[in-house]
């Protein structure tokens, strides 16, 4: 994927800024970067933070593939975000395209056509949105590991009930306006990955209509991407995933993100947490996988 062949010919649909975030001590992700480089030319700009604990050999890759990139500390995911999200607001961009970016090198992988076409998408059907939720199917969300399904269904399904629409603020990609944005740098504080419900708590909060989301096949997982020799030597990717993630600690961990992002919720959301109004839309029923 080019910048001509990104889907932002119209007026109203213009190449947004690409926000992201970097983790990758090992410098897995680096083959999977030069392999892609050339997209991220689509992008108006690219915005990454980076923390201390990447490789370098990856770093100076995103510095050469044209990312603005700034280095700052492991473990405060949320801060990194803001970090990200602030510099690309203060360089003027409207439209801002957040995903992580071990997300973003797999659907550029997997689905580059609907990743090209997100701009047009996003331009036609949520033209009004603020914040747009970028979520996975049923069949994207399935290729996850039971461990991440479980919880995210938790944390989905308590903003999904608030904001009175389905939901999925868990796939680490939304698209964001420059109207929430400046909303989430006023009033965003979470230092983990509570950002995924914290963050559209806040645009809801001064207006519900402005919420929005849909439904991407290129979500899928992505984790095992940088994980082949491992998962060679298991003998299956499902080996891998069982041997990885079917630990009590995974589940603690993740159950304590759930627990830790509706609080967020709850805290930026406050009473529309309690009480749900006669104007809310009634939420179909719901699986696990939903």
């Amino acid at each position: 994927m080019d910048a001509a062949s990104m889907s932002v010919g119209s007026p109203m649909c213009q190449a947004p800024a690409l926000v992201t975030t970097v983790h990758d001590a090992d410098g897995r992700l680096l083959r999977f970067l030069s392999e892609s480089r050339e997209a991220l030319q689509a992008y108006a700009a690219t915005y990454a933070f980076v923390t201390d604990h990447t490789d370098p050999g990856l770093v100076d890759a995103l510095r050469l593939a044209g990312a603005h990139v700034e280095i700052g500390p492991t473990g405060v995911p949320g801060e990194g975000q803001r970090r990200a999200l602030r510099a690309a607001l203060r360089a003027g961009h409207t439209d801002l395209f957040a995903c992580d970016f071990d997300r973003w090198l797999h659907w550029h992988g997997a689905h580059p056509g609907e990743l090209a076409d997100l701009p047009r998408r996003i331009a036609l059907d949520h033209a009004t949105a603020w914040y747009i939720c970028l979520g996975r199917t049923e069949r994207a969300l399935a290729t996850h590991p039971v461990t991440q399904v479980l919880p995210e269904t938790l944390t989905n399904r308590a903003l999904s009930t608030v904001a009175g629409i389905r939901l999925d603020a868990t796939a680490g990609a939304a698209w964001i306006r420059s109207e929430a944005a400046q909303l989430i740098l006023s009033g965003s504080t979470a230092i983990s990955k509570a950002t995924d419900l914290e963050w559209p708590g806040l645009v809801l909060t001064v207006d519900p209509t402005r919420l929005q989301g849909t439904f991407l096949e290129g979500l899928e997982f992505e984790t095992a991407d940088a994980y082949a020799d491992e998962i060679e030597a298991l003998g299956s990717r499902q080996a891998w995933i069982s041997l990885t993630y079917d630990r009590p600690q995974v589940v603690y961990e993740r159950t304590k993100l759930a627990a830790d992002s509706i609080a967020a919720l709850m805290r930026v959301a406050g009473e529309r947490c309690t009480t749900r109004t006669s104007t809310s839309a009634p939420l179909e029923q719901a699986s696990l996988s939903e």
